[in-house]
């Protein structure tokens, strides 16, 4: 019994923290830059990786709209946002922001951001509610 109590506090596991602002009003037709940064007590490995996931506004349905992973972008093909997304972050700087050009009324809704640096594990991705407006 001793044994196991001695291995569960030898086991560390840290967390990787996403930080993003809660709401952001972006002009209709204009391009945004969605910031989404993190912390890591980890080296950024060539293992991390960042998906980013839209839940349009009313509806409780979570589309995965892109990915990133060593050095490159992966974004969806039959999406909203469909080459209108640039990645924008840079790991290294542990920063995982996108920029979705021309939005428009339609990209209403709230933005996930999930980065990943194993063996750090992510608690609680970031979520930015956007409001698209008239000009």
């Amino acid at each position: 019994l001793l044994s196991c109590l001695y291995l569960s506090h030898a086991v560390q596991v840290s967390a990787v923290e996403v930080n993003t602002p809660e709401e952001m009003f972006v002009e209709n037709g204009t391009d945004a830059k969605l910031p989404c940064t993190f912390t890591s007590v980890e080296v950024i490995s060539s293992a991390a990786s960042v998906s980013w996931s839209f839940q349009p506004e009313g509806t409780a349905t979570r589309i995965s709209f892109f990915y990133y992973s060593n050095g490159k972008s992966y974004p969806g093909k039959d999406i909203p946002f469909k080459d209108r997304i640039t990645w924008a972050g840079d790991l290294n700087k542990k920063d995982a922001s996108i920029t979705i050009s021309n939005m428009q009324f339609r990209d209403n809704g709230t933005y996930i951001c999930d980065v990943k640096n194993p063996p750090d594990i992510v608690v609680k991705p970031g979520e930015i509610r956007v409001r698209v407006v008239e000009k």
